[in-house]
């Protein structure tokens, strides 16, 4: 047993030693700067509130913590003060709950002044641990230190928590690479502000089209039709695997990864647990409704989907009559789901609803569908629920060139603008863009890589 935890020991040293020695240099080369703010770094003390990165496997959160410790050396932090950790590691496993204390302890053996002048820990994937909050929590209480985690689990600061640990996290989510920073990745804006000239949107146009079918994840932008297709196929269905069917204990695996690629093979489209439940059922199998639910919840606290419901000043969201689920991608949506006529629109939609999420996360609202009593649709609202206040009214269309197509867009926004006393609306194209003067204000056409620029 003592033989055991020296060989752990030994190899959590070598882990914390190398990542300043081969892991950070190696990556720095090719990192890109991601446009998340995890604000000020706190001055190493007990108390501080940890700071948590929360996203789907993949999508970059261990750059995203390479970032802050590359700004953290540049800004004169000592190297033996910063201790990385990524627990998504099989030499460790099976992992006890003692691990992170292990963890913690071995750094300071190696670096003893470290615990005096102030640490700064990264753990990655630090919800593989059990019981990771309750360690999380007394280090904090009583060590000088920062403290910065990652996690796949979006409930990492709810239910999945114990109660003395909430309240004291401060949460970030960080999706794939943004059109901005896909741009930055491909060269293609250098952020550049401002007015930009034909050619420079000529390469914005085709480079949005780019991103649609090709997505945000870091690790498939220099991959080719084919090999990223295969590679997200994988990143899907180890999410799958290891954050819903392990995590949650769902007894049929083969069902999940079959819903998980119908899912997200649906992303802005009508999504209805009754009618997956029929199909299910025809085809053979189903769990039942109730199951068929809890393992959309489970894909989305895996960040794999996002549901979006109808705004309603209700609380309680009406599910089986139908709501809409997005991909955390565009790529995921290209990748699972069989070539249609509607797909580059899918695409468009999906990645309206993401820049949509990263923009609205600093700000108290949701954002919905929006069902009018005409039964026309807005395929976007931002909005306060509980009041119903509309921030932000959009639709997305491909394009506006039909007149039927425009009359449709046009007037749902009429009606919408007249409910909400707003008098302005958006309507995101593909490379379309001009106002539209109406009675309420002004609809304004955007084209999507101006948008999506922001």
């Amino acid at each position: 047993m003592k033989g055991g935890a020296q060989m752990a020991n030994a190899t959590i040293a070598t882990l914390i030693e190398d990542f300043h020695a081969t892991v950070l240099p190696a990556h720095l080369k090719r990192m890109v700067n991601r446009d998340l703010s995890l604000g000020t770094p706190f001055d190493p003390a007990p108390g501080n509130l940890v700071k948590v990165v929360v996203g789907m496997r993949r999508s970059g959160k261990t750059y995203r913590l390479f970032q802050q410790i590359r700004d953290l050396l540049n800004s004169g932090i000592k190297p033996e003060q910063i201790c990385y950790f990524n627990f998504d590691d099989d030499r460790l496993r099976p992992f006890e709950a003692s691990t992170i204390d292990e963890v913690l302890e071995t750094f300071f053996e190696l670096h003893p002044s470290s615990r005096s002048q102030g640490t700064f820990l990264f753990f990655d994937e630090i919800q593989e641990v059990p019981n990771w909050d309750i360690a999380a929590r007394r280090i904090v209480d009583t060590e000088k230190i920062t403290m910065y985690v990652t996690g796949s689990s979006s409930r990492m600061l709810s239910t999945d928590v114990a109660t003395e640990f909430r309240g004291r996290s401060i949460a970030y989510e960080l999706l794939p690479f943004s059109f901005r920073e896909y741009t930055r990745y491909h060269h293609v804006l250098e952020d550049r502000q401002g007015m930009f000239d034909k050619e420079q949107q000529s390469l914005l146009k085709r480079a949005c089209r780019d991103y649609l079918a090709q997505g945000g994840f870091p690790g498939v932008q220099m991959l080719d039709d084919n090999e990223r297709a295969g590679v997200l196929q994988s990143y899907a269905q180890f999410t799958v695997a290891r954050d819903v069917v392990e995590r949650h204990g769902f007894s049929n695996a083969a069902f999940a990864r079959n819903l998980a690629r119908v899912s997200l093979a649906s992303s802005g489209r009508d999504f209805s647990i009754s009618k997956i439940d029929g199909m299910s059922r025809s085809a053979g199998y189903s769990p039942g409704r109730a199951t068929i639910s809890a393992i959309i919840d489970a894909f989305e606290d895996a960040h794999l989907l996002h549901q979006v419901y109808e705004f309603t000043h209700s609380a309680q969201k009406v599910r089986l009559g139908g709501f809409k689920v997005y991909a955390e991608d565009p790529g995921l949506l290209c990748a699972l789901a069989p070539a249609t006529s509607d797909g580059l629109t899918r695409a468009l939609e999906t990645a309206v609803y993401l820049e949509m999420r990263r923009r609205a996360s600093s700000r108290v609202g949701s954002i919905a569908l929006l069902k009018l009593k005409s039964g026309k649709k807005i395929d976007f609202i931002e909005g306060d629920e509980a009041f119903g206040i509309a921030y932000e009214l959009i639709q997305v269309s491909l394009s506006m060139k039909n007149e039927a197509t425009r009359q449709r867009e046009v007037s749902a926004l009429q009606e919408a603008m007249a409910r909400f006393e707003k008098n302005a609306a958006t309507i995101i194209t593909l490379d379309e863009e001009s106002n539209i003067n109406v009675p309420e204000g002004m609809i304004h056409v955007v084209p999507a890589w101006k948008w999506l620029l922001g």
